[in-house]
Parts: C-alpha cells; structure tokens; sequence
C-alpha cells in the first residue's frame, strides 16, 4: 500500500490499539492541528475506514493516497515528496525518540517502493500499495506498545 498512511502518516496519523486514540504514538499526542486531524478524519470517511490502525488492505492504498494529496506530500507528477514527507514526521511526531526511526523506516519504505508510486496515472491507487503497507507497518512497529 502507499505511504500516504504513513505518513500519514501517519502522519500522519495515527491510530492506536486498545486505549491508545488515533492521534498518539506510544501513547503521546501527535502535534497535529485541527486541519491536519480533519484531513485523516476526511480520508477515512472518504475510504469508508473507521480507524488508521485497522486498515482493510483492499483500501489502505486510496487512503494513503488520499492523505499525502491532502496534506500536500506528493509531487505535481503524483511522486512522494520524500523531503516533504520526513520534515511533516519531525513536525508532527511525538514523542521525540520516535522520530528518528520512523523517518529510517520510511525513508527505507520509499526507497524500496517508492518508485512504483504513479499518483496521477493511477486512480486505483495500486501502484501506492507496496509503500503503503511497508509505512504502516514501520508506524504499527514503532508507535504501538506491546
């Protein structure tokens, strides 16, 4: 899937498991403004999801897709934007020690899959899948506590 829920991220984004809430990683608010959580709130409305952390797979790519256009993190050619995307990880992200690997694991993430990303080629969002899931993995990895 795209790193748009990454970074969603994820970014953006983020939804945890049991009591942790949608806009926390290991159980600290992430920095996000109310357009920044309306955006989520919009792209999972708009995907039919009811949490970040429970995607479907068949509709993490779209959502993705859905965060990075909204938040401004895909080029005009519908590339991923990787400066954009690891500055909106340092904004964003708290607490402080998970941002470092976060950004490794999504800089990784991009490197791998990145490339296969056609954003305006591609209204299946599909090509955004492999980086996608690899992001959200990296953020269920590091923003979840066991």
């Amino acid at each position: 899937m795209n790193l748009r829920l990454v970074i969603s991220l994820a970014l953006l984004y983020v939804l945890g498991v049991g009591a942790q809430e949608e806009t926390q990683c290991r159980g600290h608010d992430v920095n996000l403004t109310t357009e920044q959580r309306k955006q989520i709130t919009d792209c999972l409305a708009e995907s039919g999801i009811s949490t970040i952390w429970k995607i479907p797979a068949e509709k993490l790519a779209c959502f993705g897709v859905c965060i990075l256009e909204k938040k401004k993190l895909m080029t005009d050619d519908g590339k991923l934007n990787k400066p954009k995307i690891l500055d909106y990880i340092d904004m964003i992200m708290r607490p402080e020690e998970v941002k470092q690997p976060l950004k490794e694991g999504i800089t990784k993430c991009m490197e791998d899959h990145g490339d296969k990303v056609r954003g305006n080629d591609d209204p299946t969002c599909m090509t955004f899948m492999e980086v996608g899931q690899c992001v959200h993995d990296v953020f269920l990895d590091i923003c979840i506590e066991d």
